[in-house]
């Protein structure tokens, strides 16, 4: 069967502390694409979804892809128009089956502490709750409750330093299909505990307590009917409430088991806490190990 999904991204990261403000003029120096340009993508997250959907002959109704490199937070007019032209597009393409968003998950506006929620809420409110809304995050995101509660889905990214985006994207889309077809329906549950670390021991792969997070989450994907294990190390340069890092897990119409299990991985990130921090030296100190 053909679905017609609608696909779009504003991505980027954004730091509290340092950094000028991200402009449209930012964006159209890294990628900003409006419509039919948005099937070019070939690459990153935005690439592996539209790769599962032309391969599924699937109708594609492309938005806007926007990104651009980290920086401060995201201007408000920059940010308004952005989501207007996302939300005018998706009006325009209604009907759809589903949609497919690619976020950041530690992006801010000047005057929005949560892009990414405040935009699947505002998704949400034009396509209605009868509509699958599934979106991809880095896992260094900043998962908030207007995220969960807007989503039908959230994928994470599971490598660092990054190489999975584009299988990340396959992710994505391959779950929204599957819960068009039917083959399952999601329940999703976040469990995070109040850890901010840097990424300095937040490596997957190797010897390392996140990588060892890592491994352990996924290896639950597949038992019992969990449908999606997403570890997240959030972003420690944002400065916002309820930060923290922990877990999203995907169940198949099991809450119960999602919660359970949630709560169990981000229990072990809480007991490797003290293992995520880096060894700290004086200036002294340092020159002489140097």
């Amino acid at each position: 069967m053909s679905h017609r999904i609608a696909i779009g991204s504003i991505f980027t990261e954004c730091n509290h502390f340092r950094g000028n403000p991200l402009t449209l003029e930012d964006f159209s120096r890294n990628e900003l694409r409006r419509g039919t340009e948005v099937l070019e993508q070939s690459s990153g997250t935005v690439g592996g979804m539209l790769h599962v959907l032309a391969d599924q002959g699937c109708d594609v109704s492309p938005l806007l892809v926007a990104s651009t490199c980290p920086g401060g937070p995201v201007s408000s007019g920059c940010y308004r128009q952005l989501k207007t032209e996302l939300l005018e597009r998706l009006r325009t393409a209604l009907p759809v089956a589903g949609v497919l968003l690619s976020l950041h998950g530690a992006a801010t506006v000047e005057d929005v502490d949560d892009l990414e929620g405040d935009l699947l809420e505002a998704v949400r409110g034009i396509v209605g709750e009868a509509v699958l809304v599934v979106a991809t995050l880095d896992l260094h995101a900043h998962v908030t409750d207007c995220m969960v509660h807007n989503a039908d889905a959230l994928v994470a990214w599971e490598t660092y330093p990054h190489r999975d985006a584009f299988t990340t994207g396959e992710r994505g889309a391959r779950l929204l299909l599957d819960m068009l077809e039917g083959r399952c329906r999601p329940t999703m549950a976040m469990a995070k505990v109040p850890v901010m670390v840097t990424a300095i021991h937040g490596g997957t792969e190797g010897e390392g307590p996140f990588a060892d997070c890592m491994r352990m989450a996924k290896r639950e994907e597949g038992k019992s009917g969990v449908l999606s294990t997403s570890m997240f190390l959030v972003h420690p340069y944002v400065d916002l409430p309820e930060m923290g890092g922990g877990c999203v897990v995907i169940t198949d119409n099991d809450l119960e088991a999602a919660v359970t299990l949630a709560s169990s991985i981000a229990e072990y990130y809480w007991q490797r806490r003290m293992d995520l921090e880096p060894v700290l030296h004086t200036p002294e100190s340092a020159i002489r190990l140097g």
